[in-house]
């Protein structure tokens, strides 16, 4: 079939790609797509000289501008604003929990590996996507969710698992995967929880005191609800330090 925009020839191009894929990459696929496949169709149909005069129609001519701009006109109609900064999605995130939980990641290139293994193969995320639509089941569509997600290259994964780490640096600790594995239901604290705290907190002070260890079950108890555990530990190298004021003012 014919298009009538170079819009709509982008479109036709984006959906033989069924994969990730960036911007300028895209701008490859698409000249290789319009001289290539397209051209054939075409000059099936009706001829090479009119081949010509239909890019000049659809305001593509043999300059590279042209073809550049028409994948940019169609990112920006799919997607909005071509910006680099990432904005990932809730979802993503709960994702990449999912993806340590399931292949017991070890380290950030495992999780990397693994993250990309659930959000691209057949029976990961895809099968989990396609069952909920009505209508739309493609991979390209599917591909199109990704990216307005966020996820628009294979480079954006790796961005993704980095960003989710700040949140989850004990991510790869066997009793925090534990956790993520088997969370604590709401209201009742959660011992593997705890331990994991006074885990983060022995790389700050390895020996607490009994009043030390105290404290630091009372901010777990009364805190859990509402701070991460990140949170939790500032909160008490602040009684650590406010502690260790006030032995220096005694002292003075």
């Amino acid at each position: 079939m014919i298009v009538n925009s170079a819009i709509e020839l982008v479109e036709r191009c984006y959906e033989q790609t069924n994969c990730l894929i960036s911007l300028e990459e895209l701008k490859e696929v698409f000249i290789a797509y319009v001289f290539g496949s397209y051209q054939e169709e075409f000059v099936a149909r009706y001829g090479l000289d009119r081949f010509y005069e239909h890019l000049d129609q659809l305001r593509l001519t043999t300059c590279r501008k042209d073809f550049d701009q028409a994948v940019e006109d169609w990112y920006l109609l799919q997607y909005g604003s071509r910006s680099d900064e990432a904005n990932y999605h809730d979802i993503l995130f709960s994702l990449v929990k999912e993806a340590i939980v399931q292949y017991k990641s070890e380290n950030r290139s495992a999780l990397i590996r693994d993250v990309t293994k659930l959000l691209t193969t057949p029976t990961g995320f895809i099968k989990r996507w396609q069952m909920g639509q009505a209508r739309e089941r493609t991979l390209p569509a599917y591909f199109k969710y990704l990216m307005k997600l966020g996820i628009r290259t294979y480079d954006d994964i790796e961005s993704l698992v980095d960003m989710w780490l700040v949140e989850y640096p004990n991510a790869f600790d066997k009793k925090q995967q534990q956790l993520f594995a088997n969370p604590p239901r709401k209201g009742r604290p959660n011992n593997v929880e705890l331990a994991l705290l006074q885990d983060m907190v022995s790389q700050v002070k390895q020996e607490l005191t009994p009043q030390e260890r105290e404290r630091l079950r009372k901010i777990y108890y009364y805190h859990r609800k509402s701070l991460t555990m990140k949170e939790m530990v500032e909160k008490f190298k602040k009684y650590l330090l406010t502690k260790e004021n006030q032995k220096g003012s005694q002292a003075g």
